[in-house]
């Protein structure tokens, strides 16, 4: 078994509070007008105890999204300091805990700044420092240390997740059908930990995944807020000890909610009290107790075997994918597409954060059922791919209900459109696409361990699956342990099986490339993973260039 030698440490992002937007819930009202917790970066650092190996980094981020810029300036400046020798791309993870209460303005996407408005470099910087200064001192205290490795289920009358998508989840052909109070059933309900302690048994700290949004506070409330998973990071940390390090990762968050859905819960609104803040403490507190019984039933036969530190990083463009015959009932043929936002996507989730206005949903559909008459003409197979989602935006192409030019739409019922018409008058929305379509697929090999990193949100049963499929094909090389670590080094919205996107609920509506998205992953990930499973002389990636905006491009999308 290899030696380790571990390091994790903390840094808070020093953002402002402002007149400026959050990101998560797309309301421009919703800003950063108060501070009601800190936020965080947290990161951890493995390496052999011989220097041989390249070290591994897993870091997390309080705050709603990656996208590839952000990781790509950590990595450089990183690079910078410690050599390329001693960081290679594709051994650092970088995730976000996706709290909804979070500073907006650091995508060089501008669909992701609409409403915030704008590109703030000084966010983004902040946010990056945070990170750099978090895996720098990871790196520096590093010491011999062991890791054990578990999982285990919350008890179904713990009240910590519900399915927010039940009609969607029922659909899938495989699942036990639930009923309307039985939302807290149509989970993943199982945390699964790692942890790492010294030689001298104090704990160093501990990662878990489970996956639950972060949205006990509601857009109503114009806060920066870590939310729930923050709550869980602080309370755990107090608990372990002074230097000791929690992440709170995200696994299959898709389409679960904190927030009781249908008949569970009749009286809750998002928790158990009427204070929002409250109800993410508490929900924090769940998910912190979890992890603490998991370590204290921690012993030796829960050691993690680790013979090697192992990476691989390529970057796929989802929207040009041929499916594997076998994860499309053997159809040959179905492919994804161009990305595309749907209307049930701008309607937003009943529970967790509508989105625009009934009265402009009404004239958005019409607009989108001219649109999508004329894509039947012009682009059959752009149509045929995202059916059955009513097509609002052609994300990758840069036009809204078939409009190139944005400025014909009444702006005042909606200031996010008003600063696309802005960006669009300044030039600054010339250069596409509008989100990422070229994204990265990683995968971290601790031992017995993988951590998938996944570039968007992916729902129960289309985790579920992709995690299954990740442990067949590295079961040959000594993996007997899957993690799929979600929000990790991009966004690609979501990811829903067939089945569920056939229901065309919010999920659906913001899985982009269509309805073969989650059949794209698949295959993607397992013509990755068959790579990884060969001697390292051997491996063959086929991997594409980031997309980066041009300075002149990101100067007319900025706010300072």
């Amino acid at each position: 078994m290899q030696a380790l030698r571990i390091g994790a440490a903390k840094q808070e992002i020093h953002v402002p509070t402002g007149d400026y937007g959050l990101l998560g819930y797309g309301q421009p009202n919703h800003k950063a007008l108060a501070r009601s917790t800190p936020l965080y970066s947290r990161v951890f650092c493995f390496a052999a105890d011989d220097d041989e190996a390249k070290p591994l980094f897993f870091a997390q981020s309080e705050i709603c999204m990656v996208f590839p810029e952000l990781r790509r300036a950590v990595v450089e400046r990183l690079q910078a300091r410690l050599g390329r020798e001693s960081l290679e791309s594709e051994r650092y993870m970088l995730c976000s805990q996706h709290t909804h209460c979070g500073p907006g303005g650091y995508s060089h996407y501008p669909f992701y700044n609409f409403a915030v408005p704008g590109f703030r470099p000084q966010i983004f910087d902040a946010i990056v420092d945070s990170l750099v200064t978090a895996s720098l001192q990871a790196w520096s205290q590093r010491e011999a240390a062991q890791l054990r490795f578990a999982c285990q289920a919350f008890a179904d009358d713990i009240d910590v997740a519900f399915n927010r998508s039940l009609s969607a989840y029922n659909r899938n052909p495989q699942v036990a059908k639930f009923g309307d109070h039985e939302t807290h059933k149509a989970i993943d309900r199982r945390m699964w930990l790692l942890e790492a302690s010294s030689e001298d048994g104090r704990c160093i700290g501990q990662i878990n995944w489970f996956g639950v949004h972060p949205t006990s506070i509601s857009s109503r409330l114009s806060v920066l807020s870590s939310d729930n998973k923050g709550y869980a990071a602080v309370s755990l940390e107090a608990r372990l000890g002074p230097g000791s390090v929690a992440i709170f990762a995200q696994h299959f968050a898709g389409d679960v909610s904190p927030n009781a859905q249908g008949d569970t819960k009749p009286d809750w609104l998002r928790g158990p009290t009427r204070d929002e803040i409250d109800n993410a403490r508490y929900n924090g507190e769940l998910q912190s107790e979890q992890a603490w019984k998991i370590i204290q039933e921690l012993d030796a036969t829960h050691a993690l075997g680790v013979d090697t530190l192992d990476a691989a990083l390529v970057n796929r463009d989802l929207s040009k994918v041929e499916i594997d015959a076998d994860f499309a009932d053997g159809k040959s043929g179905e492919r994804t597409s161009a990305p595309c936002h749907g209307l049930a996507f701008y309607r937003g989730s009943p529970v967790d954060g509508p989105g625009i206005r009934e009265p402009v949903v009404s004239l958005v559909r019409l607009l989108a059922s001219r649109a999508n008459k004329r894509l039947q003409r012009e682009r059959p197979e752009l149509l045929r791919a995202q059916q059955p989602k009513l097509i609002v935006s052609e994300s990758g192409d840069g036009v809204l209900v078939g409009m190139k030019s944005r400025q014909f739409l009444p702006s005042f019922l909606d200031r996010a459109l008003a600063e696309m018409q802005r960006q669009d008058r300044a030039g600054a929305l010339d250069e596409l696409p509008w989100v990422p379509t070229v994204l990265p697929l990683q995968m971290l090999r601790i031992g017995e361990l993988a951590i998938i990193g996944f570039p968007g949100e992916i729902t129960t049963v289309a985790g579920q699956q992709l995690q299954q499929l990740c442990l067949e094909a590295l079961a040959s090389c000594g993996v007997r342990h899957v993690v799929i670590s979600s929000y990790a080094n991009s966004y690609s919205g979501y990811c829903t099986t067939w089945h569920e996107y056939q229901a065309q609920s919010y999920e659906g509506g913001h899985t982009m490339f269509g309805s073969r998205t989650h059949d794209a992953f698949r295959t993607e990930y397992r013509r990755l993973l068959r790579e990884c499973t060969k001697p390292a002389a051997e491996r063959r990636f086929e991997s594409l260039p980031e997309k980066i905006f041009s300075p002149e491009t990101l100067e007319k999308r900025s706010v300072r």
